[in-house]
């Protein structure tokens, strides 16, 4: 059945299904970063938030629209700040994932502080009001036709991230997730391999943001913060580091549920990802796309 058929006069619908497919390009940046490439980041959500304050910015203020023009101004700007935090972190020594981690993290709270106090960008009121985005001169005056945007988008950069994964460079990125040193042993740039990694990781993670403020309208701080960055690798952990599906697949489902169990349980709801979460790392450390295996291999024991 054709999406217009099952999202028709359904705007709300249309939005989540819309928003997953924006956090969807999120968590491939992570799963590239830490999942493919061994980077320990928290730092994604800032990158997340630049992109979508300087697509927002730019669509109010100066009122440019075409999603050509603000997507490739969100890709610069990603490139730029993933160049120049990948030189700090992977040009020098070797440097442990907790180094990354907590440099990363340091990032993403102060965005998130810079966000809620500079009143350029809006303080604790975000930007709002930012209008759809234009291709070619048409704009795209409703959710639906935003939605196709955001679906060629993902598919065309998850495409390329399955791509790059099942290269000879997606090898590379494998050796020196598994072992730095042995990959250099070998022969492989490891520097090159992290700058690259985590380059293509913050142009990711700042497109997303460009889409999320064109098809929700709004940025606000809490999209540039820690809560996002520590959600954002929750998502990869249940779905399986390393995966590259399984983190989608887990991403989509929590979204789904969260939207409904945010209504019915507010409170609790929290404590149960966190339980779930603790479960998982316990019983399932390869994450629930490991689940088939797991039953494959049972039912062959039992056979034999």
């Amino acid at each position: 059945m054709s999406p217009v058929l099952i999202f028709a006069g359904n705007d709300y619908l249309t939005q989540i299904v819309t928003r997953i497919l924006v956090y969807g390009i999120l968590v491939l940046s992570v799963e590239m970063s830490w999942g493919q490439t061994g980077i320990f980041t928290f730092g994604q959500a800032a990158l997340f938030g630049v992109g979508g304050y300087a697509t927002g910015l730019i669509a109010t203020k100066a009122n440019i629209t075409d999603i050509f023009i603000l997507i490739g101004l969100a890709l610069i700007i990603g490139i730029a700040i993933g160049m120049l935090i990948s030189l700090f972190l992977f040009s020098g020594r070797r440097v442990g994932e907790l180094y990354v981690a907590l440099v990363t993290l340091a990032l993403s709270y102060i965005c998130e502080r810079l966000a809620n106090s500079w009143t350029f960008l809006g303080s604790g009121n975000g930007v709002p009001g930012i209008p759809y985005p234009s291709i070619f001169g048409h704009s795209l005056g409703s959710n639906i036709q935003v939605f196709y945007l955001v679906l060629v988008i993902f598919i065309l950069l998850m495409l390329l991230c399955f791509y790059i994964v099942n290269s000879q460079f997606g090898l590379t990125m494998n050796a020196v997730r598994d072992d730095e040193e042995r990959a250099e042993f070998f022969g492989y740039k490891r520097p090159r391999v992290q700058i690259f990694t985590f380059i293509l990781c913050a142009a990711l993670a700042s497109i997303a943001g460009c889409l999320f403020a064109v098809s929700e309208g709004l940025v606000s701080p809490s999209m540039s913060g820690l809560a996002l960055s520590t959600t954002t690798v929750l998502w990869v952990v249940l779905g399986g580091r390393g995966t590259l599906f399984g983190p989608l697949i887990a991403m989509a489902v929590l979204q789904i549920f969260n939207t409904e169990m945010q209504n019915v349980l507010p409170s609790l709801w929290p404590i149960l990802i966190g339980i779930m979460l603790l479960l998982t790392m316990v019983f399932l450390p390869k994450g629930l796309s490991s689940i088939p295996n797991i039953i494959k291999s049972k039912r062959e024991v039992k056979t034999l």
